[in-house]
């Protein structure tokens, strides 16, 4: 793909956050929340502020949820009713590897929120880069359950949220290994993972279809804290400018 066509997912906790990310320059509106894990969920009165928040506007870019990790939803009470204007759901699959129904329980939990929503979503398949630590799917299997199950798009990201990025678990052969793949089904790819300034010169080889991040939006770059307008414009110039560099060297 072109590189300057890299798109920026900003992960925002709350509506709070949304003009911050979105006057900052991001393409796509994530919503988690950080203190409860790599892919927290939010809780459903954040969720429809959100909807309410678009109700009366139109969206102007895609909304991506993240629903937790598969062995979560196993002690939820009900499937929470999702706003229509989100497109992008996903979830992780921390303390999988030892499973061996983990893909049927995957693709049926998958089903049960789209028939309990009347929707049809487009999935995004997570892998975490340091699986291992998660006791999660191999990166490689995952990126294959998203193909069988023909997801829209493939994310590798981080599980433990220590300082460590994508490229401390993961080398860049790896990377662009799962990126060529992924890329040749026709699978958005999206890494995340701590990912700051410096890894962007390093990643810039790789030509993702997304860049996401958090902490790299935050005040002081820390995950938990507020998402500020200045922390997402200053990465949106040097994602531009990586990439474009890049396509012009």
């Amino acid at each position: 793909m072109n590189p300057q066509h890299v798109q920026l997912l900003v992960s925002i906790r709350n509506r709070d956050e949304i003009l911050p990310a979105l006057n900052g320059g991001c393409d796509i509106l994530d919503l988690k929340e950080p203190s409860n894990g790599a892919l927290g969920m939010v809780n459903e009165e954040t969720l429809h502020s959100i909807s309410d928040y678009f109700f009366d506007q139109p969206v102007k870019v895609p909304l991506s949820l993240a629903l937790g990790e598969l062995v979560e939803w196993k002690e939820k009470r009900s499937i929470p009713i999702i706003p229509a204007e989100f497109t992008y759901l996903k979830m992780g699959l921390s303390e999988t590897a030892q499973k061996h129904n983990w893909y049927s329980d995957w693709v049926n939990l998958k089903q049960q929120i789209e028939e309990n929503n009347k929707a049809t979503f487009q999935w995004i398949a997570v892998a975490y880069a340091d699986w291992k630590q998660a006791n999660a799917i191999p990166p490689q299997e995952v990126l294959t359950a998203a193909i069988e199950s023909q997801c829209a798009g493939f994310l590798i990201d981080t599980f433990l949220k220590q300082g460590q990025s994508l490229l401390d678990s993961l080398s860049l052969e790896e990377i662009q290994e799962l990126v060529d793949r992924a890329q040749s089904h026709n699978l958005k790819i999206a890494l995340a993972g701590s990912i700051t300034y410096e890894n962007l010169e390093m990643l810039s080889d790789v030509s993702p279809d997304i860049i996401g991040i958090r902490g790299a939006a935050c005040l002081g770059s820390q995950r938990t804290n507020q998402v500020q307008k200045l922390a997402v414009k200053e990465f949106r110039k040097q994602l531009d400018r990586q990439y474009t560099f890049m396509e012009s060297g």
